[in-house]
């Protein structure tokens, strides 16, 4: 792993973020209307992480269903797909959380035609905030510039495997986080560390 200090994770973590108040709306809401059986909370939760992460689900291959008609569809698609018998909290399990990203993103793609990874990853997390790391091409380039990933520990089974490799170096960050700082992060501490290295070190 590369070289990080106690110092500049403990400057990562204490960083204000303008997004701060933004991530407390957006988990007050999924803690609120944590379901999927009412069509105003499915789009406002889907249209509304979308929009503040930059990745909107109408960002899509074929935009064939055009604004409110489009999200109207989304509602329907995750009723339809019974999301919440399989929506769970992973309480730890790391297969079991990369599992349920799989399947959201196989949703995901059924409903735009394109791999939404970064957008299951965001909405998974502010249902589980303790359990799914926070995936964008950013944090992932920075988690593999700092991770030596050992594959053979990883079970690889029915997942995204990018999503399935990031999650584990994610996984070996946040217990060297804990070595120099006496306790385990949670994953949005470990988004900061991550986007914190890609500002600070890097740079080309």
């Amino acid at each position: 792993m590369t070289n990080i200090t106690v110092n500049f994770v403990k400057e990562a973590l204490s960083a204000q973020s303008v997004w701060d108040l933004g991530n407390d709306v957006l988990y007050k809401l999924c803690k609120e209307r944590p379901g999927h059986g009412d069509d105003n909370v499915i789009i406002a939760k889907t249209l509304l992480i979308g929009r503040v992460y930059a990745a909107a689900l109408e960002r899509r291959r074929s935009a064939d269903v055009l604004g409110d008609a489009f999200y109207k569809k989304v509602a329907r698609d995750f009723r339809d797909a019974k999301i919440d018998e399989w929506f769970q909290d992973p309480g730890g399990d790391r297969q079991k959380a990369i599992e349920t990203h799989k399947e959201l993103t196989a949703l995901l793609q059924r409903i735009t035609g394109l791999e939404k990874r970064s957008f299951a990853s965001k909405y998974l997390h502010f249902h589980f905030p303790e359990h799914f790391y926070i995936y964008d091409t950013r944090a992932n380039k920075s988690a593999r510039k700092l991770v030596q990933l050992d594959r053979g520990r990883i079970r690889f089974g029915n997942v995204d495997a990018e999503y399935a490799d990031f999650f584990a170096r994610c996984e070996q960050l946040s217990k060297c986080i804990n070595d120099l700082i006496g306790r385990i992060p949670n994953p949005r501490e470990v988004d900061k560390v991550l986007l914190h290295w890609e500002q600070e070190k890097g740079k080309g």
